[in-house]
């Protein structure tokens, strides 16, 4: 995610702007250590910047200056919209461009080194290609403005201390400045103003890409391991469609599921316990409302076996079995993303008609000399999502409450800002940083 590889490139960057007598550190006699040492760094150095420029270009377009505009000049022909902004993704363009020295390769941030400062300049590289997936243009749609202007200033921040490294290793044998260092500071320093005078959504820690989730193949696992392996991969599996019927057999499943775990639960969690009896209430509910929907447009068959799967894994057990918090954690988690999921595919499948509603037609009654007169009955689409009871209940009673979103801007933001204005101590002081 962006927060996780935010936070590794500003934890580094941070650490190396409380370094100082880079020479020494670099090595201590040989020039041509300290040379290759530095030709290593730059080449790091390269693939920050460029995870930067492409950063501000996806917020760029979603920020917005956070002062009123003044009037318009009727003699100038329109005032800039987000100079401050526009002005940092030039700056970083312009360094990217006119830089002679190539991005680190693969090879490089996979491969450890025994100085701590290039060590540093890896983690931080490395981390910023990382990030490349996580602000790549496909992500600006998921993306608001006050996500955008956290990423800004994330970017302005980031800029600010290779500038500050920039001079601090210019003495190194063939390093390379930055081009146009100083308007890329000055840039990055109005940006880092304009954004910190509005509020910042941290949430954007939340976004970026993810690994695909897969299932778990094998053998069952043994225990109660088989069950969570069962559900696990019955979550997986309804990443596909499925029908009426196999969606049926999925709902029934998760009721035998709740309502055979909660004696486990109750000697460890007596709350969860009850959680987990009230789930099984309103799986059964939504259960006898299912009877009157039908459809077959989807499959579900994966999704109904890894469902039976899980049930009788669960009816193997022992009574005596034992199941640890860690364990019932994760039957929670799994139960949470299911009703979600099975939510969303109640609401889906009304959407798109691919469930349909059973209702009675009226008819006379003749006098044809039967004892029995069967109910005629046809299947009807589904005007309204509400129109139907197994989606109020679904809605009332299954889906889980929203979680509220992470508004914590986190140590490592903070971290990177007082290392900005950190000062090394006088000689003969003592210093809080070791190696100093």
């Amino acid at each position: 995610m962006y927060g996780e590889n935010g936070a590794q490139m500003r934890t580094e960057l941070a650490a190396l702007l409380r370094q100082h007598r880079i020479m020494r550190r670099l090595a201590e006699d040989s020039s041509a250590e300290r040379a290759a040492a530095g030709q290593q760094i730059l080449r790091y150095r390269q693939t920050i910047v460029v995870w930067c420029a492409q950063a501000i270009g996806l917020a760029r377009p979603l920020t917005f200056p956070n002062i009123p505009q003044k009037p318009a000049d009727p003699f100038r022909a329109a005032s800039d919209h987000g100079a401050a902004v526009a002005e940092l993704a030039r700056a970083l363009q312009g360094a990217r461009e006119q830089a002679t020295t190539r991005p680190a390769s693969s090879e490089e941030f996979t491969t450890p080194s025994a100085n701590t400062v290039v060590e540093h300049w890896r983690l931080a590289a490395r981390a910023a290609a990382l990030a490349e997936h996580d602000t790549a243009p496909d992500q600006a749609i998921h993306l608001t403005a006050a996500q955008a202007r956290t990423i800004a200033g994330d970017v302005a921040a980031i800029s600010q201390a290779l500038v500050v490294l920039d001079r601090r290793y210019r003495n190194t044998p063939g390093w390379e400045p930055l081009a146009g260092c100083d308007r890329l500071g000055w840039a990055a320093l109005a940006t880092a103003l304009d954004v910190s005078l509005g509020q910042p959504d941290y949430s954007v820690d939340q976004t970026g890409w993810r690994p695909r989730t897969k299932p778990i193949g094998g053998p069952a696992k043994p225990g109660v391991l088989g069950v969570l392996q069962a559900e696990h991969n019955l979550l997986v599996r309804l990443a596909s469609f499925p029908d009426a019927m196999n969606l049926r057999l999925v709902v029934d499943s998760q009721r035998l599921l709740s309502a055979g775990l909660a004696p486990y639960a109750e000697r460890i969690d007596p709350d969860l316990a009850r959680q987990w009896r009230a789930r099984a209430e309103t799986y059964s509910r939504i259960q006898r409302e299912l009877r009157n929907v039908g459809g077959r447009l989807g499959n579900g068959k994966a999704a109904a076996g890894e469902a039976a799967n899980a049930v009788s894994r669960l009816k193997a057990l022992p009574p005596e079995t034992v199941v640890e918090p860690r364990m019932l954690g994760g039957f929670q988690t799994l139960f949470r993303r299911l009703d979600s999921r099975i939510t969303e595919i109640l609401e889906c499948g009304v959407e798109r008609g691919a469930f349909v509603q059973r209702v009675t037609v009226p008819r006379l009654v003749t006098g044809d000399g039967r004892l029995v007169h069967l109910v005629r009955e046809r299947f009807v689409p589904v005007a309204r999502a509400a129109d139907l009871a197994v989606i109020r209940t679904a809605r009332e009673h299954l889906r889980p409450p929203e979680e509220p979103s992470v508004s914590s801007a986190g140590t490592s933001r903070a971290d990177l800002h007082a290392a900005l204005i950190h000062r090394p101590p006088a000689k003969g002081a003592q210093s809080d940083v070791p190696g100093l």
